[in-house]
């Protein structure tokens, strides 16, 4: 390969320019690290910066029989960050790809390029005083935003389930063709971004958590700022209480009174949120007592579970009557509930503080004027990645690679019914007792019928010893959730083959599309391939 290599490197020189072609031992080193071990070595980095590029690249990749790992701004924190699933490759960032392509205030749409960020994004529909806000996810502001579409990622607000608010793919395959998505490929057609399907058969699922093509335009659905907002925060105390609010949020969902996003937390994901580890508190000890974990609850107000979410209605009135719908029923289940709307904001200090008990009432209404639910970017998740750390985190400008913030996710799918989430989560909190961790959960209730649990493994990676005991906390928990039927709704890079045999052709069909698409297997080799390789036998019980 190394002759290949170099005659490969040569050839994107002459396309792209000394500068976007990187071999520096700095550059790869930091392209080869994630929040968890990896071992995987990187060749070199390209970046291309228009569609024209990135089809010149991937054919000069095929030429010489390069393996080529694309990503968007390589943020991919918890997953993998930006390291290839399989070793030698050659990382393809698509970040000067930073293109808003189309807007539309009328039909609430904008196109964008992948390395469009959250933040880009954000600004530019304050630059535009539009009203229409965006789905915002967790991670960065400066993620990418097609990124973790194409993970099939969740995010905040009306449109949680993003891939299912997006349209006209443009994707450059393997071998480096073009084909436009939907009503895309005919050149007079009007609702390319505004019609999902287009005629035919529908493909743009083919190139999500996939390694079937490069995605370089996308349009996005926006959200139209309602006429009336209002956040709720509710929380239970006791943990026998848990599949009753499950259900009850169920039912509300179903009615659609709450069609937005609805997480449901653990005290240690929003502790997490608030602080890191109480080292001196706990003498030492891990995971946190739970006399200490009751009394840090206390401390910052919280429930055993809890959270909030957002109701968007198209009036005052429209608002206080389902305001009144979710109090009759969430009312009977849960210990703390609390609305809050423009009007209350405005209130004065003190009548707010009596309204809101144990509660920083300025810190409240700076998150209810920001909140992510009204499509403001934030840091504030990302910090519980720093928990375990014993230096300080950073105030801003987060980055847990750069670091040394251990995260591995766990994402089990699970129906919406509490007596599966209690089976799920019991599993959660048994594995990572017993490798010293905390249960950072958080159920993410996207749609009426599913839910998506976060289960999140974090440590110091500046520790001896914890990357090995973090992978076999997660190898464990992820075999038990199998065996119980709750399979992951997204994989990291380092367990893209770690799923069981398929019952029926599934894999064979994928094998078949791969083999077409990309003869060479020059496009992310691994990536969510789920053969079966002799030597890399599924370990579940």
């Amino acid at each position: 390969m190394e002759g290949n290599l170099k005659q490969a490197l040569c050839a994107w020189q002459n396309i792209l320019g000394l500068e976007y072609v990187i071999t520096d031992e700095a550059s790869l080193k930091v392209s080869q690290t994630a929040t968890f071990l990896t071992t995987q070595r990187t060749l070199a980095i390209i970046q291309p910066g228009d569609r024209a590029e990135v089809q010149q690249c991937l054919k000069i990749a095929n030429q010489y029989q390069i393996p080529i790992y694309p990503i968007s701004t390589g943020k991919n924190w918890g997953y993998g960050s930006s390291v290839p699933v399989q070793d030698s490759c050659v990382i393809m960032s698509l970040a000067r790809l930073n293109g808003i392509v189309d807007y539309d205030e009328k039909l609430a749409y904008v196109t964008v390029e992948p390395g469009v960020t959250q933040r880009q994004l954000f600004e530019y529909l304050q630059s535009q005083k539009s009203n229409l806000w965006m789905s915002v996810t967790g991670s960065t502001p400066d993620s990418s935003l097609i990124g973790n579409i194409l993970e099939r990622g969740l995010g905040e607000g009306l449109y949680g389930d993003r891939f299912n608010y997006v349209c006209g793919l443009e994707v450059v395959l393997p071998t480096g063709e073009c084909i436009h998505t939907g009503f895309g490929r005919f050149a007079e057609a009007r609702a390319v971004r505004v019609n999902r399907w287009g005629v035919g058969p529908y493909v743009d699922g083919l190139f999500t958590q996939s390694n079937l093509g490069v995605v370089t335009q996308m349009t996005l659905w926006l959200t139209p700022i309602p006429k009336y907002f209002q956040l709720f925060w509710y929380a239970i105390n006791e943990d026998t209480r848990l599949e009753d609010l499950v259900d009850s949020v169920r039912y509300l969902k179903m009615q659609g009174l709450i069609p937005s996003a609805f997480v449901i937390n653990n005290d240690i994901r929003m502790l997490s949120y608030q602080q890191q580890y109480p080292w001196q508190e706990a003498e030492g000890e891990m995971p946190l007592p739970l006399d200490l974990r009751h009394q840090l609850r206390k401390q910052w107000g919280g429930g055993l579970w809890g959270g909030e979410a957002a109701l968007y209605s198209a009036s005052q009135e429209h608002g206080q009557v389902v305001c009144e719908l979710i109090q009759k029923t969430l009312g009977k289940v849960v210990n703390k509930l609390y609305f809050l709307d423009d009007a209350i904001a405005q209130m004065p200090k003190t009548t707010l503080t009596e309204m809101f008990p144990n509660i920083d009432t300025d810190e409240m209404l700076k998150w209810y004027n920001e909140n992510p639910k009204r499509g403001f970017p934030t840091e504030l998740a990302l910090s519980m990645t720093y928990w375990r750390k014993s230096s300080p985190r950073p105030s801003s400008g987060i980055n847990p690679d750069r670091d040394g913030c251990g995260l591995l996710w766990c994402s089990p799918a699970v129906p919406f019914v509490g007596q599966h989430v209690r089976k799920a989560v019991k599993i959660i909190e048994e594995t990572t007792n017993a490798y010293f961790f905390e249960p950072n959960i958080g159920l993410n209730c996207i749609t009426e019928r599913n839910i998506n649990i976060t289960a999140a493994i974090v440590y110091d990676r500046g520790v001896s010893g914890e990357d090995e005991r973090a992978l076999a906390c997660y190898e464990d928990m992820r075999c038990r959730l199998i065996h119980a039927g709750y399979f992951p709704y997204r994989l990291s890079t380092h367990s893209m083959q770690a799923l069981p045999p398929a019952q029926d052709d599934y894999n064979q069909f994928l094998n078949k599309l791969k083999q077409v698409l990309d003869p060479n297997n020059i496009l992310a080799p691994g990536r969510y391939e789920f053969y079966q390789p002799d030597h890399v036998p599924f370990q579940g019980s």
